[in-house]
């Protein structure tokens, strides 16, 4: 009896691991970039693309990418270098098809990082802080540029979630992989963002803009943020940051571009206040 158990329950965990391998199957098929092609094109049996500029054509593309630069560092820089080169084989059967350049500081370069080893091309960038290197818009654009690539990839985290980097780049006609200034700028921004949910009622945390909408806004229509609607959400003296907190009611917290802090009562945020913004 006791063989019989165990014999049904090794059958059973084999049967299940079939099963989950050909689901995995199945997934990485459907997101293969060979299987995109096959699909799209059924009806030719011979169909093959060596480069993106053969890809770009085929699918009525816009603009060639065969060429990216990575302005981070680590794990954000090796996962877009497998991911892309995964997907450029499986298309073109050549991972090396899009080539990567890499911004690399000195402190990279002792650590001997592993995105160094698997990029194809790279910039040394002052090291230090973030402002000095990965955060810092203008050198990244300014290497994109020089380095004459199609496309810039920015991962988490640094330079990534600033919309000056895509906007910049649009103007030198480089691709953002990412979403655009206006989308970044809006829900980027704690003001800006906390506006827009306002104006789509969506419920908020009580702040010093509670309240605030945009008056012209339409169903269905972009939700636009003028300067002085902005204005209007912002702290810009003492008298103001504690009339909204007594407003809000204590405990608050004073939220700023890179920091922030708790008060418990009124006099603590003269105190604090004072020394932050002086």
């Amino acid at each position: 009896m006791i063989f019989k158990l165990l014999w049904y329950t090794f059958i059973s965990y084999i049967m299940e691991f079939r099963r989950i391998r050909r689901q995995a199957k199945q997934l990485r098929t459907s997101m293969s970039g060979t299987n995109l092609v096959h699909q799209d094109i059924k009806e030719e049996k011979n169909f093959i693309l060596a480069t993106p500029e053969e890809f770009v054509k085929r699918f009525n593309g816009t603009k060639v990418i065969n060429r990216v630069l990575i302005a981070n560092n680590g794990i954000a820089a090796v996962k877009c270098m497998r991911s892309i080169r995964r997907w450029a084989y499986e298309v073109f059967r050549n991972e090396k098809a899009i080539r990567f350049v890499v911004m690399v500081t000195p402190e990279d370069l002792k650590a001997n990082a592993e995105y160094i080893k698997m990029a194809d091309h790279y910039v040394p960038v002052p090291g230090g802080t973030n402002n000095n290197n990965y955060a810092n818009v203008e050198l990244i654009v300014d290497i994109a540029k020089r380095m004459n690539v199609q496309a810039c990839y920015a991962g988490w985290g640094h330079a990534s979630e600033n919309p000056k980097l895509p906007e910049m780049l649009a103007k030198a006609n480089i691709a953002f992989m990412g979403p655009p200034d206006s989308a970044m700028w809006a829900l980027g921004d704690k003001i800006a963002s906390s506006i827009v949910a306002q104006t789509a009622e969506v419920p908020t945390l009580p702040w010093s803009g509670s309240g605030l909408v945009d008056d012209n806004y339409k169903k269905g229509e972009k939700i636009s943020i003028s300067d002085d609607l902005y204005s209007k959400g912002c702290v810009n003296d003492i008298n103001d940051g504690l009339a909204a907190a007594e407003r809000i009611g204590f405990p608050v917290m004073i939220k700023g571009k890179n920091f922030f802090f708790n008060f418990q009562i009124s006099s603590n945020f003269y105190l604090f206040f004072s020394s932050i913004f002086s």
